[in-house]
C-alpha cells in the first residue's frame, strides 16, 4: 500500500500521465488508447532492453515506405460475452468483428513480410489467432455497411423477391386508381404513400367518406386522410406477412452467425489484445518521433550519461528547448543541483525522472544517441509543495513525512542490486531554518547514498553547496545564470556549483531599488564573497565552454576540409589512372595492328631481297613507340612524385623498370640498376614505378612487370648465352604468359633483336607447350629451340627472330 501511494506521488509530480496522454493521442483506436493510458513498466534490464528496441523498429517503419497500416478497429469487447451467452448479435456487431478480423489477418501478413526489417516486432505475428474461417462466414451474410445480404441464404432471397413482387404488383394498381377519374376529385395529389408499413393515397378530408378504406393517417394540416382503398387489403396483407417472413429468416441467419462468433470467443479477444498493443506500440514509435527520441543504453552499472536530453512535455508544447548534459558515473551517487530561482532546477529533476520511467516502459527518450541510462527498478520524486491545511500540514511537515514513508521503504524492501532506486528531492531540507534544514538535508543524503539509492536534490543552501569538496560521492551541477542580461539561461553546468542570485532575479522583476541595496547591506561579508565566487565559477566556465564550443567547431571544419581535400586527390588519381590505362589500352591495340602490318611489309622486302628498306621501316616504327610512350602519362599519380635514391621506376625508352641508384637533383643522367647491369639514363625518361607504391619490389611480378620487364645486357650475343631481351615467366599463369610472349616478340622487334629468351622452367610442362605452340604459329619467328644446359635446358626456349 505504502510502495503503491509512493508511485502514485512520483508519477503525478513527474506529470507522467500528462505524457501518457500525449501518446493515447497517437493511437488509431479507442481501445490503443486505452492501453497507452495505463502503460506498464517493465521489470527487468532485458524487458526494457527489448522494447526500446520494438519500438525503434516501428520507428524506422513508420518512416519506411511501407508502414503499418493505421489500426483503426472498433472495440467489440462489449459483443463477446454477449455472444458467448447465447446472445443475439446485430448486422453492425457483426460488421465489427469482421473488421476485427480482418485487420488481424492483414497486420500478420504485414509483419511477416517484415522479419528482416522487424525481427523483434515481426514475433507478435505468432500470437494472432486464425480465424479466416469465421470472417468469410460473416461476410458471406453481411455487406460493409451492416446490412444483411440477400444471398445470405437461399430462402431470404426467394423471400426478398417474393416481397418486391407484391410491391410491384400493388404500386401499378395505386399507379391506375390515381389516374382514374373516380378519384379526381377526392385526391389531394397525384400520389401515394405508406403509413405503417402500407399503403395509402391522400384523400381530401372533405371527401373521405366518398372514399370505401381504412383511414390510417391525418396530415398535420387536417386538410388530408390517409385511406388504404379496400380492395388493396388483401394486398397489402400479402406484403406484411412476406416481410414478417424475410425479418423472421434474417433473424434466424444473425443467430446462426451469433452462435458462430460464440465458438471463437476466447481467440477473438486474444486478437483484440493484440491489435490494442501493436496499436499501441505505432503509437510509442510516433511519439517518440514528435520528441525526436532515440534509443539509449540501459546499465545497471550506476552510469547516468545524457547527452543534449531535453524535457519531453516541453519538446511537445515549445518549439525551442534548451538540451543539457547529465553525468552521474563512478563512485558518484549523489548530483546537487544549485543555482537561480526559476532557473530550470526542478525541470532537470523532472527531466530525468521522466527518462527514467520511459525507458522502462518502451519510450524513446529525445537526448542524443550516446546516451546512456540506468534501469531503476524504482523511481521516486517529493518534488512541489506538499502543505496540507485540512491535516494541519505544514510544507517542511509534508516534506518530511514524505522522505519518512520513503525511507522506511527503502529499509524495509532492499533492492538486489545497488543504485536501482532513483529518488529526487526538490529543495531538500527547505522551508524551515537554513543551518537545521541543510544539515537535516545532508544526514537524509547520506542515508539515502548507504541504501544504494542514486539521488538527485536541489537546493539553495551553501554548505549543500560545498558538499562535494567533503565528500566524494557527491557531485556539483548548476543552472547557469547571465548576469549581463539578469536572466536565467536555462542551461546546466556540471561541475560547479551556482548561486541562488535572489537579488539580481528581485531586480529584474522590479523590487524597489532601495530595499535592494539594504539587503545587500545585511547579508553577511562571507555569504556575499560565496556567491560572488559562484558567480565567477559559472562565468569562467561559461567562458570555457564557449571556447571549448569554438575549438570543436574548428576542429570538425578542419576534419571536414581534410576529408574533402582526400576525396578529391583519391578522385583525381583514379581519373588520371583511368586515363592513362586507358590510353595504354589504345596505343597497344593501335600499334600491335601496326606490327602486323610492318611485318607483312617486311616479309614482302624479304622476297623482294630488300631488307635495308625493311630495316629503315622498323627504325622508323621503334622512333614511333618512342615518341607515343613519351606522350603517354604512368599508371598512377606516381608522376606528380620525384623518384628517390632507391625507389622503384619506369624506363620510358626501354619499356621496363629498374632500382634508382641515386637522387635526380642536378644531374643530366642517373643510374639504375636493371636486373643485374647497370645503366644511365637521362631523369626526364624515368618516373616511379606505378605498380609498386613503395621502394620494395613484391615477391612476385605483376601482370603489367611480365608484358614489359626484362633484364638488359647492353651488349649481348648468343655466344655469352645473355640475351637482351630475356623474360622469367616461372609462376605466371598460361594466359599471361601467352600475352608477355607476344609483347617480348613486339618490343624485340622494333629493338631489330635477333634472339628472344624466355624462362618458363619445367614444372608440369603446360606453360612450355603453350609457349612454343606460339611460336610454332607467330609470323615473327625464324626458329625456336630449347636452351643449352648452360642457357637453363629445357626450362628456357631461345626464339630466334626472322
Amino acid at each position: 500500500m505504502m510502495e503503491h501511494s509512493l508511485v502514485q506521488q512520483t508519477e503525478q509530480v513527474l506529470e507522467w500521465h500528462q505524457l501518457l496522454n500525449a501518446l493515447a493521442n497517437e493511437a488509431a483506436s479507442s481501445l490503443g488508447a486505452e492501453h497507452c493510458r495505463v502503460l506498464a513498466f517493465a521489470q527487468d534490464l532485458e524487458t526494457a532492453r527489448r522494447q526500446q528496441q520494438e519500438t525503434f523498429e516501428m520507428v524506422q517503419m513508420v518512416d519506411g515506405a511501407s508502414p503499418l497500416p493505421p489500426l483503426a478497429f472498433p472495440d467489440i469487447r462489449p459483443l463477446l460475452p454477449r455472444a458467448a451467452k447465447g446472445g443475439f448479435l446485430e448486422g453492425s456487431d457483426l460488421r465489427d468483428i469482421s473488421t476485427v478480423l480482418f485487420m488481424s489477418h492483414g497486420t500478420v501478413q504485414w509483419l511477416e513480410g517484415h522479419r528482416e526489417a522487424c525481427p523483434i516486432v515481426s514475433k507478435r505475428s505468432a500470437a494472432f489467432q486464425e480465424l479466416s474461417r469465421v470472417r468469410q462466414t460473416i461476410d458471406h451474410c453481411i455487406d460493409a455497411h451492416g446490412n444483411l445480404r440477400e444471398s445470405a441464404s437461399p430462402l431470404l432471397h426467394q423471400l426478398h423477391q417474393k416481397s418486391q413482387e407484391l410491391r410491384h404488383t400493388i404500386r401499378r394498381q395505386l399507379e391506375s386508381l390515381l389516374s382514374s377519374q373516380q378519384y379526381e376529385d377526392r385526391l389531394q395529389g397525384q400520389y401515394f404513400a405508406e403509413r405503417e408499413n402500407r399503403y395509402v393515397i391522400p384523400v381530401k378530408v372533405e371527401r373521405q367518406h366518398e372514399v370505401d378504406g381504412i383511414i390510417h393517417d391525418i396530415s398535420s394540416s387536417g386538410a388530408t386522410v390517409f385511406i388504404e382503398p379496400r380492395n388493396l387489403i388483401e394486398l397489402n396483407n400479402a406484403i406484411k406477412f412476406a416481410e414478417l417472413q424475410v425479418s423472421q429468416e434474417a433473424r434466424r441467419i444473425l443467430q446462426d452467425l451469433s452462435n458462430v462468433v460464440a465458438e471463437s470467443v476466447v481467440p477473438l479477444q486474444e486478437n483484440v489484445e493484440q491489435l490494442a498493443e501493436l496499436d499501441c506500440l505505432v503509437a510509442k514509435a510516433r511519439l517518440s518521433r514528435r520528441i525526436q527520441g532515440v534509443p539509449v543504453q540501459l546499465n545497471q552499472d550506476s552510469c547516468i550519461h545524457l547527452i543534449q536530453a531535453k524535457h519531453p512535455l516541453l519538446v511537445l508544447s515549445k518549439d525551442h528547448v534548451v538540451a543539457n548534459n547529465i553525468h552521474i558515473e563512478g563512485v558518484i551517487d549523489t548530483l546537487i543541483i544549485s543555482g537561480p530561482n526559476a532557473g530550470g532546477k526542478t525541470v532537470t529533476l523532472k527531466l530525468v525522472g521522466l527518462m527514467a520511467l520511459m525507458v522502462k516502459a518502451g519510450l524513446l527518450p529525445p537526448c542524443a544517441p550516446d546516451s546512456e541510462m540506468i534501469f531503476f527498478e524504482r523511481v521516486y520524486a517529493d518534488i512541489g509543495d506538499t502543505q496540507d491545511l485540512s491535516r494541519d500540514l505544514s510544507s517542511f511537515s509534508g516534506h518530511i513525512l514524505s522522505l519518512i514513508a520513503l525511507l522506511d521503504h527503502l529499509q524495509t524492501h532492499p533492492t538486489v542490486l545497488p543504485h536501482a532506486s532513483l529518488v529526487l528531492l526538490d529543495e531538500v531540507g527547505s522551508s524551515t531554518d537554513p543551518i537545521e534544514g541543510a544539515a537535516l538535508a545532508e544526514a537524509i543524503l547520506s542515508r539515502l547514498s548507504d541504501l544504494g539509492c542514486v539521488s538527485i536534490v536541489t537546493t539553495h543552501y551553501p554548505s549543500l553547496k560545498t558538499l562535494a569538496y567533503r565528500n566524494p560521492h557527491v557531485r556539483n551541477a548548476s543552472q547557469e545564470f547571465d548576469m549581463e542580461r539578469l536572466s536565467p539561461t536555462y542551461r546546466l553546468i556540471d561541475g560547479i556549483p551556482g548561486g541562488s542570485s535572489a537579488l539580481e532575479i528581485a531586480n529584474r522583476l522590479g523590487l524597489e531599488p532601495a530595499i535592494l541595496q539594504q539587503a545587500r547591506e545585511l547579508i553577511q561579508r562571507e555569504d556575499r564573497d560565496l556567491e560572488q565566487v559562484f558567480q565567477q565559477l559559472q562565468k569562467t566556465c561559461a567562458h570555457f565552454e564557449g571556447e571549448r564550443a569554438h575549438v570543436q567547431t574548428q576542429h570538425q571544419e578542419a576534419r571536414r576540409l581534410f576529408e574533402e581535400a582526400r576525396m578529391i586527390r583519391e578522385q583525381l588519381l583514379k581519373q588520371e589512372r583511368d586515363d592513362r590505362q586507358r590510353y595504354r589500352k589504345q596505343w597497344q591495340r593501335e600499334f600491335s595492328q601496326a606490327q602486323r602490318q610492318v611485318s607483312h611489309i617486311v616479309e614482302t622486302l624479304k622476297k623482294e631481297k630488300t631488307l635495308s628498306q625493311a630495316q629503315n621501316v622498323r627504325q622508323s616504327l621503334a622512333h614511333i613507340d618512342r615518341h607515343i610512350k613519351k606522350q603517354l602519362p604512368g599508371n598512377d599519380g606516381s608522376s606528380f612524385i620525384t623518384p628517390k635514391a632507391g625507389d622503384r621506376v619506369e624506363i620510358d625508352d626501354l619499356g621496363t623498370v629498374g632500382i634508382l641508384q641515386e637522387d635526380l637533383e642536378g644531374k643530366k643522367q642517373v643510374s639504375i640498376r636493371v636486373g643485374s647491369r647497370t645503366i644511365k639514363i637521362a631523369p626526364s625518361s624515368i618516373r616511379l614505378d606505378s605498380s609498386s607504391g613503395s621502394k620494395h619490389k613484391p615477391q612476385s611480378q605483376t601482370r603489367r612487370d611480365l608484358l614489359i620487364s626484362s633484364s638488359i645486357s647492353t651488349n649481348s650475343s648468343m655466344k655469352t648465352g645473355v640475351y637482351q631481351h630475356e623474360h622469367d615467366l616461372r609462376g605466371t599463369r598460361l594466359e599471361d604468359a601467352l600475352e608477355a610472349t607476344i609483347a617480348a616478340l613486339d618490343q624485340a622487334l622494333m629493338d631489330q633483336a635477333k634472339y628472344v629468351k624466355i624462362i618458363h622452367g619445367l614444372g608440369s610442362g603446360a606453360l612450355k607447350t603453350g609457349i612454343r605452340n606460339l611460336c610454332q604459329a607467330s609470323p615473327y619467328t625464324k626458329s625456336f629451340r630449347a636452351g643449352d644446359p648452360a642457357e637453363g635446358g629445357d626450362g628456357v626456349t631461345i626464339i630466334e627472330l626472322k
